[in-house]
């Protein structure tokens, strides 16, 4: 497991980062996909460098091969009358590890990155929607019910 480095993303890294998330939704989850996988890898590495100051991205390196990755989306929240300097929330994102390193405790080592980076911007609450194969990572890394974090699902 020494042999995997978890660091920040480097703009190189985006087409590898896009095959990731093609395999994880086309390949694996079959999504019918909207554009040709050279498109998406230019919208990846179109994605990074435009917004750095709302997502930041982590990624699992094994032999010079980008093996998974994992977002973290950064909120700034309004200044309230209480907490005029009200910080950033946050929100974990993208969390996907090949199949050749699930299993060997790749996916928490990033996710504990991206919460790394969370505690450094001085975040107030970081929150995932977790998958029901996640849920034990989350929870075993501190997440826990929120009684009134709620959503709405766009209408159709």
């Amino acid at each position: 497991m020494d042999d995997v480095v978890i660091r920040a993303s480097r703009p190189d890294d985006m087409p590898a980062v896009a095959d990731l998330r093609w395999r994880w939704s086309v390949g694996e989850g079959g999504a019918e996909p909207a554009a040709t996988p050279d498109d998406y890898r230019a919208a990846m590495a179109a994605f990074a460098p435009a917004h750095p100051d709302t997502h930041r991205c982590v990624v699992a390196e094994r032999d010079g091969a980008v093996l998974g990755m994992a977002w973290l989306g950064l909120v700034a929240r309004p200044p309230t009358p209480d907490r005029p300097g009200r910080r950033l929330t946050a929100d974990v994102q993208t969390v996907y590890v090949h199949p050749d390193l699930r299993g060997l405790g790749v996916a928490g080592r990033l996710v504990t990155a991206l919460l790394d980076i969370a505690d450094d911007l001085g975040v107030e609450r970081t929150s995932v929607h977790s998958s029901i194969d996640g849920e034990r990572l989350y929870r075993r890394l501190g997440f826990g019910d929120a009684r009134l974090l709620l959503q709405r699902p766009p209408e159709d």
